[in-house]
């Protein structure tokens, strides 16, 4: 906010005139926006139909893992403000490494 006299907006010179504020546009602090929470938001619903799914994000894209959770306070709400269930995702997660581990396991076992 700026405070400048009417003499000064109207080029007159008389000094009795009253002061009056004007408002200035505001830039907001910090860093700009590189995503909405929109764009976050359609981003991991992309992801999540994706073949990978949503586990290992912090790994795979840094980006929108980091955005996600400056915007919404952790991963998990950003993927319940998506529309998905997360405890969903890990468990199918889970599921992939387990089956994944088998799976080195018996080929280990199957090359000795």
């Amino acid at each position: 906010m700026a405070l400048a006299f009417q003499a000064d907006l109207e080029g007159d010179s008389d000094p009795g005139l009253a002061p009056v504020v004007i408002e200035e546009a505001r830039r907001k602090r910090g860093r700009p926006l590189e995503m909405t929470p929109t764009q976050v938001l359609d981003r991991i619903r992309r992801l999540s139909a994706g073949g990978d799914g949503l586990y290992r994000v912090h790994h795979t894209h840094t980006d929108l893992y980091a955005r996600a959770r400056r915007q919404f306070g952790s991963w998990a709400a950003a993927v319940a403000a998506a529309g998905m269930d997360y405890s969903d995702a890990i468990n199918a997660a889970r599921r992939r490494a387990i089956e994944t581990r088998r799976a080195r396991r018996k080929a280990k076992t199957r090359n000795r």
